[in-house]
């Protein structure tokens, strides 16, 4: 069986974080299908994550030689609503999962088999109605990833993994040449020496001038990104390790069976008054 999973919910979190950081959040309504432009406003950005749903499901083609071929992939799908309505400025990224190539070109011709078929469907869209910022017609960005995935009996696409659980960690680059078990060891390394360059005493903490402990848990999705992240500890030294986590690059996902899966991964983050 093929099977196909998508993040909407959290690819609109990551394209959207601008308009909720302002100090004054401005007004915006989300572009909407037409279906749902008699439901009442509230609830018009769930029917959009639905009907976009249905879409995908309704327009999803795993390409026949892929499937002959036994890949599989993550393809990111970039695209805006305009100011028409329309879908406009698409553009897809295809990550192979489980595979190398060493010819460049069987590798260009493997991602453009996915990306095509991911960029299709979202060519397919139809005509919506315009998101509006503060009152003005507006585009409206997207980030989708598609997962091309040949199911087997590892589990449900929902499943978190711990990361020493997985088979391969999820890959940091520089870490490309390791094998399993070094994957993970590599993955932790590269988290804290990304730590170490990055974290600050925060200012306003000096007056306390005590040595501090957070305790941060990261799931790194299936498509390679960190989109849900859990801190304890206090709030000062809460916003500045979520701000070094964010920095964290984008990665390939973690591998069970060759198939991406998401992970979790617990990071004891120690704030040193002392360090400079």
């Amino acid at each position: 069986m093929i099977k196909k999973t998508f993040l909407l919910f959290f690819s609109l979190f990551f394209f959207l974080p601008i308009f909720s950081q302002e100090p004054s959040s401005p007004k915006e309504e989300f572009p909407i299908f037409s279906v749902c432009k008699l439901i009442p406003s509230n609830l018009q950005k769930k029917c959009f994550n639905e009907s976009m749903q249905e879409h995908i499901d309704e327009f999803f083609i795993y390409p026949k030689t892929a499937i002959d071929l036994g890949l599989q992939a993550v393809v990111n799908v970039n695209f805006e609503i305009n100011q028409n309505g329309l879908v406009d400025d698409i553009n897809a990224n295809c990550n192979l999962v489980g595979v190398k190539f060493d010819n460049k070109e069987a590798l260009l011709a493997a991602n453009q088999l996915f990306e095509k078929a991911a960029k299709d469907i979202f060519l397919k869209l139809p005509k919506m109605i315009p998101g509006r910022i503060n009152d003005s017609i507006s585009s409206f960005p997207f980030k989708i990833p598609i997962t091309y995935r040949i199911s087997n009996e590892i589990s449900d696409s929902n499943d978190v993994f711990p990361l020493d659980s997985a088979e391969w960690a999820p890959l940091f680059p520089g870490c490309e040449e390791m094998d399993s078990d070094g994957s993970k060891t590599c993955f932790k390394e590269k988290v804290n020496n990304h730590i170490k360059k990055y974290l600050k005493y925060p200012k306003k903490a000096k007056q306390i001038g005590k040595e501090a402990v957070v305790f941060v848990e990261i799931i790194i999705e299936n498509d390679g990104g960190i989109y849900d992240v859990t801190i304890l500890g206090g709030d000062i030294f809460k916003k500045e390790a979520e701000r070094v986590i964010k920095k964290l690059p984008y990665f390939e996902p973690a591998l069970i069976n060759d198939l991406p899966v998401a992970v979790s991964y617990t990071i004891p983050i120690v704030f040193n008054p002392n360090k400079k």
